[in-house]
């Protein structure tokens, strides 16, 4: 990687139709020569480097986790008795809500702060740099002489601006220098379903075609200045492939059963338990990362409780050698409008067209979130595990287990990287055959 970033915010004074002029002056910058692939829009580049990756990434993990665990239960909660299957990437969310922070002001500011479960200075920032570029070495070929093959899991992140509209310096510098996130220019108020299109296709591009319309008919309209975005993939073989056993009975949270494919994990997995529930942890090729199933003796008094404390000390419980742990292969994804859970959260402010305070971002205008759009999607089979996921935080103007674990019952399953404990992927199963 460059010690430049090749995707940094700034100034085109270059192009006329998309100037974007910095309110604190503090310099311009020259549009890149490249264009990022797939995408149409210019891209602005500034002269800011990359900080380096060398900060502590608990900071990052701790509100990844406390996120990602709060609007678990705040989704389930609003979905009542049609709660399903449910997936989310708590990183993808984490990280476009963290971009977002950093345009924000005053008490917008302190609730965002609030919710994401962090300080008020850049040590979450400077941690989720960190964390990003430590998540940017898990990719590449492992193996041994048992099993080869390649795991890939891929970060990125973008802004995609109004043409004409000023936007602070120290907020691009500062998504530049800690998120790798440069600036897009687009135009809504001239084609604002072509700028959806373009970002959907951005999206598109980094997720393997796993997410392919984040931003939904409507969503983006003349009034749209700003969206800040992040697209999550992640595709890895397990370190020693499952065994298919045919179809296996699986009780669903109603109480009926059905016949779900299901296959027989290897002795690379590993096995913990804790008061009220059992858990398997299998890793993927090269052990760097690797996915737990916790299965609950009571789901909805464990959903209820679980926060990221709780994720912490299922890592940590003391692990045994498993057997041959059985659970379904499943194929779904979630979709969802996160306002309504971030509001309950405690940042209702960001949401308020009236009230909403990012003068950090820009003085040009008055400027609120009008949503967060989130979505996910996971394939786990003998072999091993797709996902991607991506959020989209678009900013509007206002005028004025045992030796043997067989999980035959819902579950609920954790993707992390194993070196900094950072939950990548959290869902639910209560119906595996359900896609």
């Amino acid at each position: 990687m460059s010690t430049r970033s090749t995707i940094r915010a700034g100034l085109a004074a270059a192009l006329a139709a998309a100037l974007l002029a910095t309110a604190c002056g503090s310099g311009g910058a020259e549009v890149g020569s490249g264009e990022t692939p797939g995408v149409t829009a210019p891209q602005i580049i500034a002269d800011v480097v990359r900080a380096d990756g060398s900060s502590d990434t608990a900071a990052a993990v701790a509100s990844t986790d406390e996120l990602g665990t709060d609007l678990y239960r705040r989704l389930l909660s609003d979905a009542g008795t049609d709660a399903g299957n449910l997936l989310l990437s708590p990183i993808s969310i984490e990280l476009a809500l963290a971009m977002t922070r950093n345009g924000a002001a005053g008490q917008t500011r302190d609730q965002m702060d609030h919710v994401l479960h962090t300080g008020a200075g850049d040590e979450l920032d400077r941690s989720l740099n960190a964390l990003d570029q430590a998540l940017a070495t898990r990719s590449g070929h492992r193996g041994d002489q048992n099993r080869n093959g390649d795991v890939a899991l891929a970060v990125a992140n973008s802004l995609w601006g109004q043409q004409g509209f000023r936007f602070e310096q120290p907020f691009l510098d500062t998504l530049a220098s800690d998120y790798g996130a440069g600036m897009h220019v687009v135009d809504y108020g001239g084609d604002a379903d072509g700028s959806r299109r373009t970002i959907n296709q951005w999206v598109a591009d980094r997720t393997d075609d796993k997410i392919p319309e984040l931003l939904p008919g409507g969503s983006i309209d003349a009034m749209t200045r700003l969206v800040l975005a992040n697209a999550v993939y992640f595709k890895a073989p397990w370190a020693a492939p499952f065994t298919e056993v045919g179809s296996q009975p699986f009780t669903r949270a109603d109480g009926t059963v059905v016949s779900a494919p299901a296959m027989s994990a290897s002795k690379t997995a590993r096995t913990s338990s804790g008061s009220g529930w059992q858990a398997a942890t299998i890793p993927y090729l090269g052990g760097e990362l690797s996915m737990t199933v916790i299965v609950p003796d009571d789901l909805a008094a464990f959903e209820q409780a679980l926060d990221g404390s709780t994720l912490a000390a299922i890592a940590a419980a003391p692990a045994q050698p498993l057997g041959r742990p059985q659970m379904p292969t499943f194929t779904f994804r979630s979709s969802s409008q996160l306002q309504g859970p971030l509001s309950a959260a405690g940042m209702p402010l960001a949401f308020d067209p009236q009230a909403a305070d990012f003068s950090a971002m820009t003085a040009d205008d008055h400027l609120f979130v009008s949503d967060v759009y989130h979505q996910a999607f996971i394939a786990v089979d003998e072999q091993g595990t797709e996902a991607a996921a991506a959020t989209a935080s678009v900013m509007e103007a206002t005028s004025a287990i045992s030796s043997s674990l067989v999980v035959d019952r819902p579950f609920v399953f954790v993707i992390r990287d194993e070196a900094t404990g950072a939950t990548l992927f959290l869902g639910r199963v209560t119906d595996p055959t359900a896609t």
